[in-house]
């Protein structure tokens, strides 16, 4: 997670049933014109490469040394300290993403870095730097490759931007590129279908199946609709159109369903036209298989037949001595990047009480953290397959660890390496980890968890555990559980010089408490700290102890709430809604995030958290939807006020900036 984003810069019983869109079919364009002009350097004008900039003499244009004899950019370098590149504007649209590649050779190019490669990167209206996408080149001496990747979503802020080819700093040798391209990443108007239900199977209840539509711009109107094919209990054929609010989805009774595997499909039709359809696989079963590891409709994880809410921290190595200090707070997991090679360490993990989420996301051939050995995709199931057949019966093992940022380019290793491990192992399930907080939903086939990491102290507000927890949720369509993984490091730790260092802090306690309670108000169901061995680096000469109590502080308060957190009485049911805030001397605004509320209800009473995302002090108004409620206790922030309303209650609270609170509602009568 941490050290890729730096590196970078820049498949016999109904477990296996996949958990993947398949078989998306669309019936309109959705081929995007080319963004870059002049991609091969064919054009020349007064002397200059058309839509090129020229650079000086490590990057040269050179006529019979491209793709078939064309003409290609050159690259000769033996100074490792020269670090320049060449590149063209390109107009991309803000929400949107982009495929972009260039085709290399290389020559004895060594170094560190992966190598000649390709990127894009954009700024704002001020010319600064917001952010790009960034792929794995090639390097040594390798004949033409095609080197690729997509982009995430380009933010609101973004004014321009630049699409490079080049080679990574602090290499020597020769490179040659040809060929560069970049178009608009157009998914088809129905990208995939995804139900509640963990991996497609259930027994009973109800499973909601869900479209992932990307409507053509010249087909959205009013005759558009979505329409779910599948078979019911005896047998026959239903259709059934869409029936929410956002025409995306369904809402079944397992029992009505066919018993067995079936396919289920999505159409999306604009009037009597059919843009696009995908379907999928789902099985009624009569019990499921036995699994330590899975999660109900609602995104709660059980684990060995419990409930269980993961609470953790991110290790380099599992080491005995410190698992003794950890194992003394008030976290049940861990994720170590070095992943035990022994069953010792794995034993003394449960031992001590602690699952293990265990690490396979650096087992991809050709990317910068493989281990040795791993050259071909052969290479990675044999390594993969040794490390399952060995731990995953182990009672601490709670998920693998798939994926840890790697780029939307690689979706197809992703979800094949997804549908290896419910093979190899159908009992625990595979958590991914993204940066690419707004292409969720595109890397849904790869994992059956999501978490994203914000990490915002010191240069962005608390608040963006807020806006990208919202944003992984809204991803996941609904369908899929996410943990997330707050920040609880310094950046200093990854800084090199001291005046970088300088510039950077630890978050306060009260910073992690907000951002953790942030994490769960929007959503998520299990938190994952990063990261334990960051608090040993002592960065900016600061004292482990305190930074240890505190994240066990916060931790403490958090697993005090478990009973509530993983409470099921309240399911499925819209208890919260309508948020105003306001400041103590004006009036109410709202509905205005970056307030949080979120609901649980557990022994009758309903507990309403609520979370101020604000540095600044914040009245807030939270509707309560559910029922009619006698009296409000605070378990712990401010004393709430209880207002009584015409059509609904209202819930008020002065939270402090920052301030999380958990009230319970108690008394009253159900149904207005």
């Amino acid at each position: 997670m941490m050290a890729k984003r730096l590196t970078n810069g820049v498949v016999a019983t109904a477990c296996v049933v996949a958990s993947v869109a398949a078989l998306a079919e669309t019936d309109v364009q959705t081929r995007a014109p080319e963004l870059v002009r002049n991609g091969g350097f064919e054009d020349v004008a007064d002397g200059k490469t058309v839509g090129w900039n020229a650079i000086g003499r490590k990057f040269v244009y050179r006529d019979g040394e491209g793709i078939n004899g064309t003409r290609a950019l050159c690259y000769e370098n033996d100074d490792p300290s020269f670090y320049s590149f060449p590149g063209q504007s390109v107009p991309l649209k803000a929400g949107h993403a982009y495929e972009y590649q260039v085709w290399v050779k290389t020559e004895n190019l060594s170094g560190e870095e992966s190598g000649a490669t390709i990127c894009i990167e954009w700024c704002n209206s001020d010319g600064k730097w917001l952010g790009g996408a960034y792929v794995n080149g090639v390097k040594g001496t390798k004949d033409w490759t095609l080197v690729k990747g997509i982009t995430d979503k380009v933010p609101k802020e973004a004014a321009t931007a630049k699409v490079s080819p080049y080679v990574r700093k602090g290499m020597k040798g020769k490179a040659w590129f040809d060929d560069v391209s970049v178009r608009e990443y157009v998914l088809p108007p129905v990208a995939g279908v995804y139900s509640t239900a963990y991996r497609n199977m259930a027994v009973d209840g109800e499973v909601t199946f869900r479209a992932a539509l990307d409507v053509p711009e010249d087909h959205a109107g009013p005759n558009l609709a979505t329409w779910f094919t599948y078979q019911n209990a005896n047998g026959d054929v239903c259709r059934t159109r869409a029936t929410n609010a956002l025409g995306d989805s369904v809402t079944l009774s397992v029992a009505e369903l066919k018993m067995g595997a079936q396919r289920v499909a999505a159409e999306l039709f604009d009037g009597a036209k059919r843009l696009g359809r995908a379907e999928t696989t789902f099985a009624r079963l009569e019990r499921m298989p036995p699994m330590a590891t899975w999660f109900d409709r609602h995104g709660r994880a059980i684990v060995d037949g419990k409930p269980f809410f993961p609470l953790g921290m991110y290790w380099s190595a599992v080491i005995t001595n410190k698992i003794e200090t950890y194992a003394k707070g008030p976290f049940n997991c861990l994720m170590p990047y070095h992943a035990p090679d022994s069953t010792d360490i794995m034993d003394l993990c449960h031992a001590k009480g602690l699952k293990v989420i265990y690490s396979v996301k650096d087992v991809y051939s050709g990317t910068h953290w493989a281990p040795k050995g791993i050259v071909t995709e052969a290479d990675e199931v044999r390594y993969v397959t040794d490390r399952v057949s060995r731990f995953k019966n182990h009672p601490a093992l709670l998920a693998w660890y798939l994926n840890d940022e790697l780029p939307l380019g690689m979706l197809p290793r992703l979800a094949a390496r997804r549908d290896l491990m419910e093979k190899l192992d159908p009992g625990h399930p595979g958590w991914a980890v993204l940066y690419q907080y707004n292409s969720i939903r595109e890397y849904m086939p790869s994992f059956d968890v999501v978490g994203t990491d914000p990490y915002p102290i010191p240069s962005k507000p608390a608040a963006m555990a807020t806006e990208w927890t919202k944003k992984t949720m809204r991803g996941t369509l609904g369908c899929k559980p996410v943990w997330q993984v707050p920040q609880a490091f310094n950046w200093a730790a990854y800084r090199k010089t001291p005046e970088e260092k300088a510039k950077c802090r630890a978050p306060t306690e009260a910073e992690l408490r907000s951002m953790c309670w942030q994490c769960i108000a929007q959503g998520a169901n299990g938190l994952v700290m990063y990261s334990f061995f960051d608090l040993e680096k002592r960065p900016n000469g600061e004292e482990f102890e305190r930074r240890w109590a505190e994240c066990c502080r916060v931790g403490a308060e958090i697993r005090a709430q478990f009973p509530v957190l993983l409470s099921d009485e309240g399911s499925g049911r819209r208890i919260v809604g309508g948020l105003g805030y306001g400041s103590p001397d004006k009036d109410w605004k709202g509905p205005k995030y970056p307030i949080s509320a979120r609901a649980w209800v557990k022994d009758g009473c309903t507990y309403v958290l609520v979370v101020n995302g604000y540095d600044k002090a914040r009245h807030i108004a939270v509707s309560l939807f559910d029922r009619r409620y006698g009296e409000a206790a605070s378990v712990f922030g401010p004393n709430p006020q209880l207002e009584h309303g015409e059509r609904f209650d209202r819930l008020k609270l002065d939270l402090g900036p920052l301030e999380p609170a958990l009230v319970k509602m108690s008394g009253g009568s159900v149904g207005k």
